[in-house]
C-alpha cells in the first residue's frame, strides 16, 4: 500500500531510539519542538510521556481495560467499516504531524541533510494523499487489515511493515560487521 513511498522517511527516523526519553518544549517565536536531548537554555522544558498501546476510540487501552466488563463490547459486537476508517484516518493525521515534527527536528539538529529532510516530508505527502476514506472503505484484504492497524493507533511504519523490516535489517547488520 504504502511501504516504499515510506522508506525515507524510516531511514530518517530510525536513529531515534523507542526508548528514548523525549523531550518537548516551545520556543520564543511559539514554535513547538520534540528532542531526544532537552535544551541547554530554555525555559519550560519537560518530558513527554508515550502512552503505548492506544485503541482506536482515542483512549488508552489501559483506560479501556479499566472500563466495566458490562459497557465493554461483547464478541458479537462488530464496529463498522466506517467507524474503522474513520479511526484509521484521525490517527494516520496525528501520526502523520508526529512524524514530520520528527524530521523537522533531526533537521535542525544536523542529524539529517536538508535534502534527505525534504524527501521524508514529500513521501509523507504522498502516503496522506494515498490513504483516504473512500481507499479505506472499499478495501479488502492485505490494505483493509493495513487499514484496521491504522484504526488501533500502530501508526504508518508499523502498519506499513517497514518497521519491523528495519528491525530485521539492522538484527542482520549487527549479526555480520
Amino acid at each position: 500500500m504504502f511501504c516504499r513511498k515510506l522508506l525515507p522517511l524510516l531511514l530518517l527516523c530510525t536513529a531515534t531510539t523507542a526508548q528514548a526519553q523525549i523531550y518537548k518544549w516551545v520556543d520564543e517565536s511559539g514554535q513547538k519542538h520534540f528532542s531526544t536531548q532537552p535544551p541547554v537554555a530554555q525555559p519550560n522544558v519537560e518530558p513527554v510521556k508515550i502512552n503505548q498501546g492506544y485503541v482506536g476510540d482515542d483512549r488508552p487501552m489501559a483506560e479501556t481495560e479499566a472500563e466495566p466488563s458490562e459497557s465493554k463490547p461483547t464478541a458479537s459486537a462488530k464496529v463498522s467499516k466506517k467507524e474503522v476508517c474513520g479511526s484509521a484516518m484521525r490517527w494516520t493525521a496525528i501520526d502523520i504531524d508526529n512524524l514530520k515534527d520528527i524530521a523537522r527536528e533531526k533537521k535542525q539538529s544536523g542529524k539529517a541533510s536538508a535534502a534527505e529532510y525534504d524527501k521524508g516530508i514529500k513521501s509523507l505527502d504522498a502516503v496522506n494523499k494515498q490513504i483516504t476514506m473512500q481507499d479505506c472503505i472499499t478495501s479488502s484484504g492485505e490494505v483493509q487489515k493495513n487499514y484496521e492497524c491504522l484504526s488501533k493507533g500502530a501508526g504508518i511504519l508499523v502498519c506499513s511493515g517497514l518497521m519491523a523490516e528495519a528491525f530485521k535489517e539492522g538484527a542482520k547488520r549487527s549479526q555480520n560487521p
